[in-house]
């Protein structure tokens, strides 16, 4: 169904679960309603809670904005691989707290035996309460050696884009990205993403970095453009572009098309997540694939875990990621 309506998959599933808190065009539900309708789909009830399934009580902490959810499909997909595998498990989410970057909401836990935490938040809050049995999941970062936690290797997932570049010849690379910071309860600290650090490691250790190429600010697709439009401005363009995100890429190539230039013709994109649309847009995008529905579902698997059978040791669990090659580094064209 996304891919006859050409939107996301976390689109349709909002869509057809008719999540209020989901804001998108009237003409983009209407499309997806009519695909549905054209494959006869069926939504499929959920089944009555019985005595054999879980007595687990989650809650659910998201750290950024249904905005920044929606024009960054990432931690949404995330979600929807929690929400799918407390589904299938009979696990209901009791409570969702979201923290809005710049501020947070009172967490009131008393009533929870778990918590699984989404983004880069700093969870010592919750794990230094009085009760010893509310079990933390982290996913996308690692929080403690005392909680599980679900991550994708952000060093590795950037390490295989810049020797997919280096193969290709390229020597002048740029590099677009995010400014991140990790969330605690009161306020926020900085810190150097992976990919941004891998970049800097691998262009430097070839004699190839210069600082005018690096170029950071926001997180999603008007960020990627202005950045990308930026670089354009100031002149003698790299061969190509490491960036962060697809969303980012998408803003860049928005960027490089109104300039008048050709990808990858003139500059070679390779990005990191491997959304939906990243396989429609024109070129599409080479980009790192990353799991993030199936990080949502190992954090519930984890927690159950845990809860369930009493394991004591702190697992920390790496989604592996795979380059997907397509016309936008030049190498599928």
């Amino acid at each position: 169904m996304a891919e006859l309506a050409q939107v996301s998959s976390a689109t349709v599933s909002r869509v057809l679960n008719n999540d209020l808190s989901f804001h998108v065009p009237e003409e983009t539900k209407n499309k997806v309603i009519e695909v549905a309708k054209k494959l006869n789909y069926r939504k499929t009830e959920r089944k009555r809670k019985s005595k054999e399934q879980s007595d687990i009580k989650l809650g659910l902490l998201i750290w950024c904005s249904e905005q920044l959810e929606y024009s960054d499909p990432y931690y949404l997909s995330i979600r929807l691989g929690v929400e799918r595998e407390c589904l299938r498990r009979g696990i209901e989410i009791h409570k969702v707290f979201r923290w809005v970057e710049g501020s947070s909401q009172d967490m009131d836990l008393s009533d929870l035996n778990g918590v699984i935490a989404i983004g880069k938040v700093n969870t010592s809050f919750i794990t230094s309460s009085k009760d010893p049995n509310l079990h933390v999941v982290s996913v996308d970062y690692i929080s403690s050696d005392q909680c599980d936690a679900v991550v994708f290797d952000l060093e590795k997932a950037a390490k295989q884009a810049m020797e997919h570049l280096f193969e290709l010849g390229h020597e002048k690379i740029g590099y677009i990205g995010g400014t991140s910071y990790v969330f605690s309860k009161d306020n926020r600290q900085y810190y150097t993403d992976e990919r941004q650090r891998t970049y800097l490691l691998l262009m430097k250790e070839r004699g190839l970095f210069r600082e005018r190429d690096l170029h950071t600010g926001g997180w999603g697709t008007d960020a990627g453009y202005q950045l990308m439009k930026h670089a354009i401005e100031q002149g003698d363009l790299p061969s190509a572009f490491l960036i962060a995100s697809d969303p980012m890429a998408i803003g860049a190539l928005r960027a490089l098309d109104e300039f008048g230039l050709k990808v990858p013709e003139d500059i070679a994109i390779v990005s990191i997540d491997d959304i939906d649309i990243a396989q429609y847009v024109n070129p599409p995008l080479t980009t790192v694939k990353v799991l993030s529905e199936e990080m949502g579902t190992t954090a519930v698997r984890l927690l159950a875990d845990r809860i369930e059978n009493g394991r004591e040791v702190a697992l920390h669990v790496t989604i592996p990621t795979k380059l997907v090659i397509r016309k936008s580094c030049g190498a599928n064209s």
